[in-house]
């Protein structure tokens, strides 16, 4: 980020760092950590895909191998009051502390609340990168503090851009009309654009925020978005609130409630950090570790 205008998202829970294009020093220290995180994950994931190796962590602890034998697959042949043989697929890395020793050829698996779970280790979230002016890493300005650690960066993005969604890495960039953008990795893979339009003055343009959301199949979807980052006025009584949800109601209109008024007032960006920070603390929401 060129500026300081998305720093209060850090007191966000699932936000970690926040970091500026003319910082150098902790500019290197990200591209090495964002690295040595995709690494970290490939090692982990091995070849499956970030569902699979979740899908397949949720399982481990329930399916378990054959002692004396590499297969995946058990078989269960004649035991007592079977009949035809059953197979029960089994991952070959899941232990044997929750297998009960048969007395034939038939494998028997422990009861969920009669064997000791072994737990697979902590869940592996997905992780966002949000770059609001990547045209700043790209192209830096002349006589920028940041300039000699933008090209590591821009070559951590693209990693994450070329291999990043198998991971459980994702990036959003915003640029402006950069001729280079689109002959970069990020430009290359790009699954789905934004593209707003230019705001000019007058009773009939769009408003702020209107634009188009464009797909490689060639689909184009016009959007209006809302602006955050703009000040609340003096007069204003309503403030953004967090509140339990139902599914059911997932389509209702937002409730709203006055509070008393702040003064001059923050940004709506802020008050909904603020707000959402106090619905993550009332229900001990856990804290993302920072890569830095």
């Amino acid at each position: 980020r060129q500026g300081a205008g998305l720093s209060v998202c850090t007191d966000l829970p699932h936000v970690t760092t926040h970091l500026v294009a003319n910082d150098p020093v902790r500019m290197r220290e990200f591209a090495q950590s964002l690295t040595a995180e995709l690494k970290r994950r490939a090692e982990l994931l091995g070849r499956l895909g970030f569902a699979e190796w979740h899908t397949q962590r949720e399982v481990s602890g329930r399916m378990v191998a054959q002692r004396s034998q590499s297969s995946s697959a058990v078989a269960s042949g004649t035991g007592s009051g079977t009949g035809a043989g059953a197979a029960v697929s089994v991952p070959a890395q899941a232990s044997d502390g929750d297998l009960d020793a048969p007395p034939s050829s038939t494998m028997r698996l422990r009861p969920a609340a009669a064997r000791q779970r072994v737990e697979p280790g902590p869940p592996l979230p997905r992780l966002v990168v949000l770059v609001d002016d990547f045209d700043a890493l790209l192209a830096p300005a002349l006589g920028s503090p940041g300039r000699p650690a933008a090209g590591s960066v821009v070559r951590a993005l693209e990693a994450v851009a070329r291999d990043g969604e198998r991971l459980g890495v994702h990036l959003v960039a915003a640029a402006g009309l950069s001729e280079r953008t689109p002959e970069t990795e990020l430009g290359r893979r790009a699954s789905l654009r934004a593209a707003l339009d230019a705001v000019t003055a007058g009773p009939e343009e769009p408003a702020p925020g209107r634009g188009e959301l464009r797909t490689p199949d060639g689909r184009v979807t016009a959007f209006q978005a809302g602006r955050v980052t703009g000040r609340i006025p003096r007069t204003a009584t309503l403030r953004p609130t967090v509140v339990p949800l139902e599914w059911e109601r997932m389509g209702d209109p937002p409730a709203r409630r006055p509070v008393r008024e702040l003064g001059n007032g923050p940004t709506d960006l802020a008050l909904l950090a603020s707000a959402l920070e106090r619905a993550a603390r009332s229900v001990s929401a856990d804290q993302v570790p920072s890569l830095l």
